[in-house]
């Protein structure tokens, strides 16, 4: 992780250990990872692990409003400089992760930062910066200028050759299309022939103050650029045997290949602990950082989303100036997508995120075995979004500007006091915990908004014409008690059980209070007499562990009776019922079974895990839709069950191991299945009724599944695609309605028209195995390591290749490479993708099996080659130690799917996000 070049620590975990997937649904500078551990838990509720720093719940995921405006998300995460961790541990099973309760269904992060030590003061330097000059793979590469010219060509001649008019006609209809499209940008268009294969003669225009003939606008380089990322860190560490500190400070900087996508930050963060005598000693941490950031739209938006448009919308043909005058070219291209050459001086957006967070823990020793701990945490953050317009721009013209400053201000305070008794009695060892916990969670936001602004150097609310203001907060409560009992005898068996009783503001006062335990215990077989003459086996340990935890309503006040008023009447304030609501509405409760073997061989040279685990997640929440006659379509209710089962293995050993040379090695894979058990009854059938939802990234519902009963928590649901017909080029859908359709096709009952076909189970977007490949060898000062991550298995739904492989005349746009290599024409029958069409079809926006392809990969994540300076020169110089390194990230990518990136998000599809790039970074550390 500390070599890296991450703005955030979550990336580091990918492939790192089973059961957690690491996905990302942006390559932006700032955007938000997800982590999932141990499958799928739950359909409407949060599924994200609880993060806690230093022993303390702490705020994680998106914040702030700009993802409202940009659909670009900014991680609060961020605010951790990675180089301040000292440790990261993921408590997946119940009973490691039973004592945080309500927020631990989906795991526990547990994050530790630095501390001093007693002895001199230590000073660490480092610095790094690195570069990202492409992407890490392919991404809908364009086809050429002729190739989109004939594509153009060939859509508009089908359109009047399938109306069964003459090649002529075709021919000057074509033409005459685009020349109407394209002489405005300075090209026109003839052929040779007639046909509809000609190759279309590409000429200037001779009317303007320029000639580009044979000149074409290069938009990959105008819209994209090589990324420069750099950090600088330095820390301060030290203390005696009554204090010990550590201080750091650290600045990073982080481009996308994006040019309008920046983010940094600037951290400091100060860790003392003080003895007062014999029987107290204060813990402070303090942490405090300031980012900033600016994104852009990656969700499928046709005017503001740079990736898309240079993949999809963006003719070589658009230039960015008039030919005929040499100003910019205001007016919206054809194919929808604007000149972001000219209007990214018409607008601007920024984050800046402020987080404070500070823990102070007072521990009072009563006996040598007994202590009462107390922890008060406060971690503020404040979000302020700013995003302006120009009068000049497309979002401004109609407002004459408009500019919107946003602040979001988020408060948690945490309290928690503990009883802490440990006691040996000769080879029996007892500990037990009792305490109390409590927790607010507060929310302020206000926006101020104006429109007709005077002057375009003028980016303020306050000088705006037009004036409108909001403001409000939210928030929830959470009360618990807790416990937990330890016993193990000669450190050889061991058992254990908790309980914890939360209470919650985000439920009714009937259903608010859940009961959460768990019990557990261990076996280190290896301490057993029977094994003594068994010297190759060094550690064999077998645990078992079986707890309850809950998941909350994301929903503060889904339980409640709502009234809004966000309209008025006649200038008065008027409100009405938002919203209906189930007064029963309760807990999510996970179930969670674990066994695990943990071994060592010769010495602990080799080391490994075996893990089965099995969770029950039950009372699952979900939209459902009820009757319009209520006034609205859904209300929040507990529907139903998933089941999350597999099989962790862990495995890694010295290969070699010599005073001067070793090399390690490890393996991690996970196997899980997660499939939906129940569906309940809504009181009209015996069952409860499918549920079709959609992939929520980016607001473009790229992706269809459907919930049904014994089937996986992914299963993509959409039209068969039977491929591509040979003998005309046409789609064929396999009906699926137990019919034969309008024809068989491969024995099944098929048609040319996706009408007649019915939707049905297409694929399961989760993975048969996930995981990681890491591998490291030293060699005197030198050091290299490799990590590589996989998945194996699954689906993979393109929601952006039915943009790039369009058979249809949709509007003006390109197309890939890959769609021109693969379509069928009349001289490439085996062509695997259909052919051209001109009758405007839709067959490409449908959710079908055409969409679906192979998820898996492998990717050597990270390289590091690192050198250590010898002590003999740099001791000369002050050092203690010196290091100078390489590193680079996303380096190799291996799939069957090339089109473009197969790591995709954690709903396994991917849209018109901002893709990953390769990252070359070069540092140096150096300590004192």
């Amino acid at each position: 992780m500390k070599d890296a070049a991450l703005t955030s620590f979550e990336n580091a975990l990918n492939g790192r250990m089973p059961g957690v997937q690491v996905t990302a649904s942006s390559g932006q500078a700032g955007a938000v990872a997800n982590i999932r551990i141990r499958g799928i838990g739950s359909m409407n509720a949060s599924n994200e692990p609880l993060y806690v720093i230093d022993g303390v719940p702490v705020v994680s995921g998106n914040a702030g409003q700009m993802s409202d405006y940009t659909s670009s998300s900014n991680n609060i995460m961020s605010s951790i400089n990675p180089a301040d961790i000292e440790s990261i541990t993921v408590l997946k099973d119940a009973a490691a992760s039973s004592l945080y309760g309500s927020r631990a269904a989906n795991g526990v992060v547990l994050i530790n930062t630095k501390r001093g030590k007693s002895g001199k003061p230590v000073i660490n330097v480092k610095s790094s910066v690195g570069f990202t000059p492409s992407w890490a793979t392919d991404n809908y590469e364009v086809a050429g200028v002729q190739e989109q010219t004939n594509m153009l060509y060939r859509t508009f001649h089908d359109n009047k050759t399938s109306a069964k008019q003459t090649d002529a006609v075709a021919n000057a209809y074509a033409l005459s299309q685009l020349n109407t499209k394209f002489n405005k940008h300075g090209y026109k268009f003839s052929t040779n022939g007639t046909g509809l294969g000609e190759n279309v003669i590409i000429s200037g225009m001779t009317d303007g103050l320029v000639n580009r003939e044979g000149t074409y606008f290069d938009w990959e380089d105008a819209l994209f650029r090589t990324a420069v990322y750099q950090t600088n860190d330095v820390s301060v560490s030290g203390g005696d045997a009554n204090t010990t500190y550590y201080s750091s400070l650290s600045y990073t900087k982080d481009q996308s290949r994006v040019k309008i996508n920046d983010f940094d930050r600037i951290t400091g963060r100060v860790n003392l602990n003080q003895k007062v005598g014999k029987y107290i000693e204060f813990l402070t941490n303090v942490n405090f950082a300031r980012s900033g950031q600016s994104g852009f739209n990656d969700t499928r938006n046709t005017g503001s989303n740079y990736f898309f448009q240079s993949r999809n919308l963006l003719w070589p043909f658009y230039w960015p100036t008039d030919y005929k005058t040499g100003q910019p070219f205001t007016t919206r291209y054809g194919s929808l997508a604007q000149n972001a050459v000219y209007y990214d001086n018409e607008w601007e957006n920024k984050s800046i995120t402020k987080r404070i967070t500070a823990n102070e823990t007072l521990t009072v020793k009563i006996l040598p075995e007994l202590n009462v701990k107390s922890i008060f945490s406060y971690d503020n953050s404040q979000i302020s979004d700013h995003i302006y317009y120009s009068a000049l721009h497309f979002n401004g013209a109609v407002t004459k500007g408009a500019v919107n400053e946003m602040t979001t201000n988020i408060n948690k305070w945490v309290s928690s006091t503990t009883l802490n008794y440990n006691k040996q009695f000769g080879q029996h060892n007892v500990s037990f915990l009792a305490g109390f916990e409590a927790e607010r969670n507060k929310t302020d936001f206000q926006r101020s908004s104006g429109t007709d602004l005077p002057s375009s150097a003028l980016h303020t609310v306050a000088t705006a014409g037009v004036l409108t203001a909001s403001a409000y907060d939210w928030g929830n409560s959470i009360l618990s008690v807790l416990s937990r009992a330890e016993y193990n005898y000669n450190q050889k068996y061991f058992v254990s059980g908790s309980y914890r009783r939360d209470g919650s503001s985000r439920l009714s006062p009937n259903t608010r209070w859940g009961d959460f335990w768990s019990v557990a215990g261990a076996w280190k077989i290896n301490s057993e007499d029977f094994m003594k003459d068994l010297s190759s086996i060094s550690n064999l340990r077998l645990r078992a562990s079986y707890g309850v935890n809950g998941t909350l309503p994301t929903a503060n006040f889904g339980w409640r009776s709502l009234t809004s008023y966000g309209s008025k009447y006649m200038n008065q304030a008027g409100g009405g019922i938002s919203n209906i609501v189930d007064p029963n509405l309760s807990w999510e409760t996970s179930y969670s079974t674990n066994l695990a073997l943990e071994f060592g061989l010769f010495n602990n040279r080799i080391t490994g895990t075996v893990e089965y685990f099995n969770r029950d997640s039950k009372n699952l929440l979900q939209d459902v839709p009820i009757s319009m006659v209520t006034g609205f379509g859904s209300t929040l209710r507990n529907v139903g069950e998933i089941n999350n089962r597999g099989l962790e293995l862990d495995l890694g050993g010295d290969i070699i191991r010599k005073d001067d040379f070793r090399w390690s090695a490890s393996v991690n894979a996970s196997f899980i299945k997660s499939k939906v058990t129940k569906l309940y009854s809504n009181g009209t059938s015996p069952q409860g009724q499918d549920i079709i939802w959609y992939d929520p990234t980016g607001g473009d519902a790229r992706a269809q599944f459907i919930y049904r009963e014994g089937q996986s928590t992914l299963s993509l649901y959409g039209y068969e695609w039977a491929g591509t017909d040979p003998g005309n080029g046409k789609n064929v859908y396999y009906v699926n309605n137990g019919t034969n359709g309008d024809f068989l096709y491969n024995g099944r009952g098929a048609s040319y028209s996706f009408n007649k076909a019915a939707f049905t189970i297409i694929g399961d977007a989760m993975p048969d195995v996930y995981g990681g490949l890491n591998t490291d060898v030293a060699y005197k000062g030198f050091t290299l390591a490799l990590n590589f991550n996989y998945k194996i298995g699954g689906k993979l739904y393109d929601g952006a290749f039915k943009d790039v492989a369009d058979d249809g005349y949709y509007w003006e746009r390109i197309r890939a490479q890959y769609y021109y290599d693969n379509m069928w024409t009349p001289t490439n029958t085996t062509g695997t993708l259909p052919k051209l069409d001109g009758n405007d079809l839709t067959d490409p926006m449908q959710y079908s099996t055409r969409q679906m392809h192979d998820a898996s990969f492998l990717r050597l994540k990270n390289i590091t080659l690192g050198y250590n300076l010898p002590k003999k020169f740099i001791n000369k110089a002050g050092a203690s130690n010196a290091r100078v390194y390489f590193n680079g990230s996303n380096l190799l990518t291996f799939s069957k799917y090339k089109i473009a990136d197969p790591e995709v998000n954690q709903y396994g599809t991917r849209g018109w996000e901002t893709p990953f790039g390769k990252t070359y970074t070069f540092g140096i550390e150096l300590s004192f």
